[in-house]
């Protein structure tokens, strides 16, 4: 069922004798998204912890083999805290889903609670993503600005051009999760929250 029909099958639910009908087309439609959505989820926590787990040898042998001072280290622990928080809010508590002849409301539910954990963990991405990087790469640039400090102005024009990199890299990253937010989170929420209010009169047990 594509996005078009479910929206017709919502929309004829009150009509008599269609009812049963619709809600299981819909129920169907609405597990159906949640496990596409679980799985999207699960393959980008796979990339960003990939990712985070292979930079640290990566980082250790760069820092090894031309003798980096200990504050590029520092990058380690930020890689591992980011693997780790996606690690853990994947298993955070979560209501359990919904059996498939369970009412439509709690298929909606299942549903909204699922897009707004995401929205949730996208709004703080500064806290436990760009913040750590940020807080290791300018303690490095920090402490070789002061051993170099001798290089007076160039010196800090150095410092100041891999600062705004930063900056610019982190804005972008920044941007990004909350493009995403916008442009699909949200859609999605909208889309659940108004199937859930025309819901309200629902009775347990009642077909739907």
């Amino acid at each position: 069922m594509d996005p078009d029909e479910l929206k017709r099958a919502w929309q004829t639910q009150a009509t008599p004798g269609s009812a049963r009908v619709d809600a299981g087309l819909l129920r169907e439609e609405l597990r159906r998204r949640r496990r596409a959505f679980a799985a999207s989820i699960f393959w980008r926590d796979v990339r960003e912890v990939g990712v985070c787990l292979l930079l640290i040898p990566i980082w250790i042998y760069l820092g090894l083999s031309r003798s980096l001072h200990w504050t590029w280290y520092l990058m380690v622990p930020a890689l591992l805290w980011i693997a780790a928080y996606l690690q853990a809010d994947r298993k955070r508590p979560a209501c359990p889903p919904p059996e498939p002849d369970e009412p439509l409301r709690r298929h909606v539910e299942a549903s909204l609670e699922q897009v707004e954990r995401q929205i949730r963990l996208l709004r703080a991405v500064f806290w436990w993503y760009i913040s750590p990087i940020i807080l290791a790469k300018s303690a490095f640039v920090g402490q070789e600005a002061w051993r170099g400090r001798a290089g007076g102005w160039w010196m800090l024009v150095a410092v100041s051009e891999v600062m705004a990199l930063g900056i610019v890299v982190a804005s972008f990253v920044y941007w990004l999760n909350h493009y995403a937010i916008r442009a699909d989170l949200e859609p999605r929420r909208r889309e659940l929250k108004a199937m859930l209010a025309s819901l309200e009169d629902e009775k347990p047990g009642a077909g739907g």
